[in-house]
């Protein structure tokens, strides 16, 4: 359910490439997503349904990812698929959105961060995104918070503008000499929050150095007249990683088609 006093202000999205809204899910229906995703947590130790993905801590392995699940959750298919967050998107996009892909980072104390990067190179088929992150745990700077930032003005190739791709390395991160340049500002959000940013927006995150998880969903949107690419993305992500195995170079944590996380391969 919507609060009265939450406000789109799709000019700033459009400006900046995120759109913070403070308070946005009612209490009841916060606690009933928390319940949800520790369910989606407990099917990945007991070989249930979904993608989950694995990483080592100093205190050991933990989850670190759940993806690929709504069909098998109606509290949460109806959350990512049909309320508040879809309604939100009609009006960043200027049509219906259609999900293109879910998922859960949870962010255990020790947890690995994500290097600068852009959400485009991972996302396939489409050349737009948004995403809308969900947290249901106190995201700081501790606890490791998302970092984001605006693309350079347009001018030359390695300062694109808004909406178009940086320049990256070859692992997909961007280029450090333009990530050392860019304008970061944390983005600390509280249970309830939502922070919606699309597949040019500049972001990473830290370690989470705090004693307790940072939990969040961060659910992926194309606009719908682009087409229906879910399935496919799942099916051709499944691919690679039966075909690469899951890890980089048995240092990272393969948990996306880019290396980007910061993750160490698990010892279970």
């Amino acid at each position: 359910m919507v609060k009265a006093n939450v406000t789109i202000d799709g000019a700033a999205f459009r400006e900046e490439g995120w759109l913070v809204m403070r308070g946005a899910i009612e209490p009841g229906e916060l606690a009933a997503i928390d319940a949800a995703v520790c369910d989606v947590a407990g099917w990945a130790e007991a070989d249930g349904p979904g993608l989950h993905h694995f990483e080592q801590t100093d205190a050991g392995a933990v989850l670190a990812r759940s993806e690929d699940f709504i069909e098998h959750h109606d509290v949460l298919r109806a959350f990512i698929c049909d309320g508040l967050i879809t309604r939100v998107l009609g009006e960043l996009f200027g049509e219906p959105a259609v999900l293109f892909k879910e998922k859960v980072n949870y962010k255990h104390p020790g947890g690995g961060g994500f290097a600068p990067h852009q959400d485009a190179p991972a996302y396939r088929f489409i050349d737009h995104h948004i995403s809308c992150m969900v947290p249901l745990d106190p995201a700081t700077e501790q606890s490791g918070c998302l970092y984001v930032a605006p693309v350079p003005d347009a001018g030359s190739s390695t300062s694109p503008g808004r909406g178009s791709m940086m320049m990256t390395d070859e692992r997909g991160r961007i280029d450090e000499s333009l990530s050392a340049g860019l304008a970061w500002r944390p983005v600390p959000l509280d249970p309830g929050d939502l922070l919606f940013f699309d597949s040019y927006t500049p972001h990473y995150s830290d370690t989470n150095s705090s004693d307790r998880p940072r939990r969040a969903a961060y659910l992926t949107y194309n606009a719908a007249s682009r087409g229906d690419f879910r399935d496919r993305y799942y099916a051709d992500k499944r691919a690679d990683f039966a075909l690469a195995g899951d890890d980089f170079d048995g240092e990272r944590v393969r948990i996306s088609i880019i290396d980007d996380f910061l993750g160490r391969p698990a010892q279970r």
